[in-house]
């Protein structure tokens, strides 16, 4: 489970979404800017995404993808260090940068101090040069496949991995999201499959969070 599944379960937790009249507050679509097309097979097949998902694997998304007004985008990068180019061109255009990763040495180690190409955090700052206004978008890191929390006298407790991870992240001058997604089979087998009742998952609650921040209008 990774960027793929998190972005097929947010898309549909967008979807689900709605306003206290019980309309619905979103309208999402999907870009998929990796070149294994993962997502857009996922949407396009047996997944029937009730919201459209287009191919937008290219170094010039800045100027060839247009999102019609009123629409949230979501978009599923391919790995930074495999196709940077890709991903400076998202960067140029995003409101919003949401690292997914697992609460593991190995994940951190690759985004903080990658054996090759740019960290992701400096893409991110070099950006602004590009941007219109100048400034990068704001970046937040949502952990994924974590240990299930535990409760303990009514208080929700982390797994020590997943504390760590937020710690070590934090150190490194990345915000983290309160949100984590747990491992477990519902999100793991997803791909390939419809997706239902996202917004009563923790991808809801990552709406809520995003929400809550100001992060998501």
């Amino acid at each position: 489970m990774g960027k793929t599944t998190d972005t097929g379960w947010t898309l549909h937790a967008l979807y689900e979404a709605e306003a206290p009249d019980g309309t619905k507050k979103y309208k999402p679509r999907g870009y998929d800017s990796d070149h294994s097309r993962q997502l857009h097979t996922w949407a396009t097949g047996p997944g029937e995404f009730p919201m459209p998902v287009e191919l937008a694997a290219s170094a010039r998304f800045h100027r060839e993808v247009h999102p019609p007004e009123g629409w949230i985008s979501v978009v599923d990068c391919g790995h930074t260090e495999n196709h940077p180019d890709i991903t400076d061109s998202v960067l140029r255009v995003a409101d919003l940068v949401i690292l997914h990763l697992t609460p593991s040495t190995a994940d951190i180690q690759r985004v903080v101090d990658p054996p090759v190409g740019v960290p992701i955090a400096d893409m991110v700052a070099r950006s602004a040069a590009l941007r219109p206004d100048g400034t990068a978008p704001p970046a937040w890191a949502l952990l994924n496949r974590v240990v299930p929390p535990r409760m303990e006298a009514g208080v929700k407790r982390e797994a020590k991995s997943t504390v760590d991870a937020r710690d070590w992240l934090e150190s490194e001058g990345w915000k983290v999201l309160d949100t984590t997604i747990r491992t477990v089979e519902d999100f793991k087998q997803s791909i390939g499959q419809p997706i239902t009742d996202a917004s009563s998952t923790e991808f809801g609650d990552l709406i809520r969070e995003l929400e809550n921040r100001g992060l998501l209008k």
